[in-house]
C-alpha cells in the first residue's frame, strides 16, 4: 500500500514541475518595442508602442516616459521629469500598449516604464531606455 503512495507521491511531483515552465511563462511579459528598446534614434516618433506575450488589460496598465541621467558613480538609471502626453483612451483586453510623446523633445537619455495587469491577473513591470540624438 505504501507503494501506491509514494508512486502518487512521486508522479504528481513530476507533474507540478512540468507545470511551472508554462504557468511562469504565462504572465505579460514586453516582447518588442518600437522602437526598440535600449535604442538611438534620429528621428522622434510619435508614440512608442509595448507588444506583450499575452494579452493585458488597457484600463489596469501604464507606460510612462521620463527624462533620465545615469550616475556617473553608480552607473544606475535614475528617472526625472514625466514627458509623455499619455496613452491613448483605450479600454479592453490588448496585445499592445502606446504612449505619446511630445512634438518637441530635446536630445537625450529617456526611460520607458511600463507595468500591466496580465488577463491571467498576475501584474508585472519593466522598464528600458532610449536615447534620442538628431
Amino acid at each position: 500500500m505504501k507503494t501506491n503512495t509514494t508512486k502518487r507521491f512521486w508522479a504528481l511531483a513530476v507533474l507540478l514541475l512540468l507545470l511551472l515552465p508554462s504557468v511562469a511563462a504565462a504572465h505579460g511579459m514586453l516582447l518588442r518595442a518600437q522602437p526598440p528598446a535600449d535604442s538611438e534614434v534620429d528621428v522622434l516618433p510619435e508614440t512608442i508602442r509595448l507588444t506583450f506575450s499575452e494579452r493585458v488589460e488597457s484600463r489596469f496598465s501604464r507606460v510612462t516616459v521620463h527624462s533620465a541621467r545615469m550616475d556617473p558613480e553608480t552607473g544606475e538609471l535614475a528617472a526625472g521629469e514625466r514627458i509623455d502626453v499619455g496613452m491613448p483612451d483605450a479600454s479592453g483586453i490588448t496585445e499592445e500598449l502606446a504612449v505619446h510623446l511630445p512634438a518637441t523633445l530635446s536630445p537625450g537619455l529617456y526611460l520607458i516604464q511600463w507595468q500591466v495587469l496580465s488577463v491571467d491577473s498576475h501584474r508585472t513591470t519593466g522598464r528600458f531606455t532610449l536615447t534620442y540624438k538628431p
